[in-house]
């Protein structure tokens, strides 16, 4: 094709036929103009089409992230619900029991185990991690699902670096050590281990005048309820860009 145009331009400028090479030549630009125009156009449409395919990868990804994310924080609510209830379990036998009986008193040790019980959540992010490295905010168009994303992670970074910690810190340093230690008597450890080691048996009535043990029950509960509320919050959010990730995917369709 190049051969054939050489050609005609040698052929006209011999033919001294100047007016009909300079159109010759400005036809040969245009052509030229719109094999390139042409060239990038489906550069463009490849590129798009890679950017779109990348883009559905990380939205299947994020959604099986925040799946993995809601199935953990359905499991901790339901934890801490126990723990709440539990405590109001612990302060109804305080306040109308006086004596236990072998079962009822393991089964008060029991209870008390449940409140020492931690609970912590951090979500999946190895997506996001990817998402981030690579500088691919352009990938999703949706402004409205890449903006409530970045406000999903961030919130939870909050949470752990606010309140997480600070549940583990008072967790560590007063919960475990307050509500267990003043139950380690004669009468539970015999029934546990098959020997009083010499210990004094439970007093309930010292126990219930002891306020670094009532202090760190109802503390344990008040702190389980708040982090059940910003796990509720937390899912809702999750559940909310499943949804806007499958409307994503059916706009495409």
């Amino acid at each position: 094709m190049i051969k054939i145009f050489r050609n005609v331009r040698q052929r006209l400028l011999t033919e001294n036929k100047f007016s009909k090479y300079l159109l010759y030549a400005i036809g040969e630009i245009v052509l030229v103009v719109i094999g390139i125009l042409i060239a990038l156009q489906i550069n463009d449409w490849s590129q798009k089409n890679k950017n779109d395919q990348l883009a559905n990868v990380y939205l299947m990804d994020f959604r099986h992230d925040l799946e993995t994310d809601i199935e953990t924080l359905t499991k901790r609510i339901n934890i801490n619900k126990i723990v709440s209830k539990t405590a109001d379990s612990i302060f109804l036998t305080l306040a109308t029991k006086n004596k236990l009986s072998n079962e009822e008193l393991l089964n008060f040790y029991n209870q008390n185990g449940v409140m020492v019980a931690e609970s912590y959540f951090i979500p999946e992010k190895i997506t996001i991690r990817q998402f981030e490295s690579g500088n691919n905010a352009h990938l999703i168009s949706s402004k409205t699902l890449k903006d409530n994303l970045f406000k999903y992670y961030s919130k939870n970074d909050r949470n752990e670096m606010n309140n997480e910690k600070s549940v583990q810190l008072y967790q560590h340093l007063f919960y475990s050590k307050e509500i267990i230690q003043p139950l380690l008597s004669g009468d539970i450890i015999y029934i546990i281990e098959g020997s009083t080691l010499g210990r004094p048996n439970l007093d309930l009535n010292d126990l219930r005048m002891n306020t670094e043990y009532i202090w760190s029950i109802g503390a344990k509960k008040n702190t389980t309820e708040n982090q059940t509320l910003r796990y509720e919050n937390i899912k809702a959010m999750a559940e909310d860009l499943i949804k806007m990730i499958d409307s994503e995917f059916e706009s495409q369709q």
